[in-house]
């Protein structure tokens, strides 16, 4: 905790901690008001839920080229760009909601709109904490940054239903609108030093699909990327299994309403909470390349207990833990990744991962949509606790294989 804090005294994290916090306030009641006002609006669950769809096209069709470019050009410039891109298109929004102008098609393309500024924003995000953060204190500077993000949406999400009822949806877009605005003027007065330099002659600067595969063929040479993707993978598969069938098992199996629903959901971001501040003690136990596999077998178990509930306390119990668990595996995985990746490399393997998962993501919530109208959830829960736990096991089994053959080389070379 006493390391967390003096990282957080560094004036120029502090600009981005609080850039971050104000953030994922804004975006936590955004989703708030835009899920009801659709569902007012429509009377139809399939327009929210193709607001989660829509939200995910941009990684499955820009992925090469916004790596690309998040490594060519200045990450504090995108981060700024794509903040004050946001408001505007938020701007937008509030006013065509003011005016009853607003369809649900400018609404999906509004989405659309500030999905694609967010899959700027993530990679450059993460470039920008390792270049203004010394490499030491990286998982530190993660787990502040999952923190206030984790905070903020937990924040946002508790009040935005409130600020709903009381002002009107399009009252609560505004408050994102200068939530990111704020955002980009923070973000502007930091100090940064990049630690690449960009190239300045276009000309003679590979294309941008060429530069892509390229950076995916070093991920697959460097090998330890393509671990930490399949652990990113899981980690966002629970997150679109549990998003999407979460309200059906807690009517259909629980019998709990809108208040057991409620309940169940905000104890995640409490768990995510607890997780975050917990990691950088547990990798002092663990080391941070075994976590990802013993992160994922407690998923695998504590989703088994989520299944096997009957009542509220016990899926919630489950729920926070797996809130935990799966904060704790992403920033650790992050920071590995931007420890063990070259900067050159940086965003286009972050864009790579981002593509992966965005099509996998896709899958899921198509198909757990799909079955969870014809089966029971608990069998979906528990189909996706087997995967997770095989995977567990197969990571498990590569690396004391690996500690094996280190072990019997040094004993060969002593002899």
């Amino acid at each position: 905790m006493l390391s967390l804090l003096s990282l957080i005294a560094g004036r120029e994290f502090r600009k981005y901690l609080a850039a971050s916090i104000l953030t994922a306030i804004g975006s936590g009641m955004y989703f708030v008001a835009i899920s009801w006002y659709i569902y007012t609006t429509s009377g139809s669950a399939m327009a929210v839920g193709w607001v989660l769809i829509v939200s995910s096209l941009p990684g499955l069709l820009f992925s090469p080229w916004i790596g690309v470019l998040v490594d060519r050009w200045n990450v504090r410039s995108i981060c700024i760009v794509a903040d004050f891109a946001r408001a505007l298109i938020l701007m937008f929004v509030a006013v065509s909601m003011y005016y009853e102008v607003l369809g649900l098609t400018s609404i999906y393309l509004a989405t659309f709109l500030i999905a694609l500024c967010e899959n700027f924003f993530q990679p450059a995000v993460g470039a920008l904490i390792r270049d203004i953060v010394p490499k030491e204190r990286l998982l530190e500077a993660n787990v502040s940054s999952s923190m206030s993000m984790q905070i903020g949406l937990l924040i946002g999400a508790s009040i935005g239903g409130f600020l709903v009822a009381l002002f009107g949806t399009q009252y609560v877009v505004i408050i994102n609108v200068i939530s990111f605005s704020i955002s980009g003027f923070l973000t502007l007065w930091i100090k940064h030093t990049p630690a690449i330099k960009h190239a300045v002659d276009r000309l003679v600067t590979p294309s941008a699909i060429r530069e892509f595969y390229d950076a995916i063929h070093y991920a697959i040479g460097t090998r330890f990327v393509i671990g930490l993707a399949i652990q990113q993978m899981f980690i966002y598969v629970t997150l679109s299994v549990c998003n999407t069938l979460l309200p059906i098992f807690v009517d259909r199996e629980l019998s709990a309403g809108a208040q057991g629903f409620g309940l169940i959901d905000a104890v995640w971001g409490v768990g995510a909470i607890c997780g975050g501040f917990s990691l950088t003690y547990i990798v002092k136990k663990i080391h941070a390349e075994w976590f990802g596999v013993v992160g994922l077998g407690a998923i695998s178990f504590l989703l088994f207990i989520f299944l096997t509930a009957n009542s509220v306390p016990q899926a919630a119990a489950a729920y926070f833990l797996l809130g935990a668990f799966v904060v704790m595996i992403r920033v650790n995985s992050d920071t590995l990744i931007a420890i063990g990746v070259e900067p050159s490399h940086f965003g286009k393997v972050k864009a790579a991962i981002s593509m992966f998962i965005s099509y996998v993501s896709l899958i899921a919530y198509a198909g757990v949509g799909y079955l969870g109208d014809i089966m029971s959830v608990r069998w979906i829960y528990l189909a996706l606790s087997v995967v997770i736990l095989c995977s567990a096991l197969g990571m498990l089994w590569k690396n004391l294989s690996k500690d094996t053959r280190g072990l019997l080389a040094n004993v060969d070379s002593a002899n």
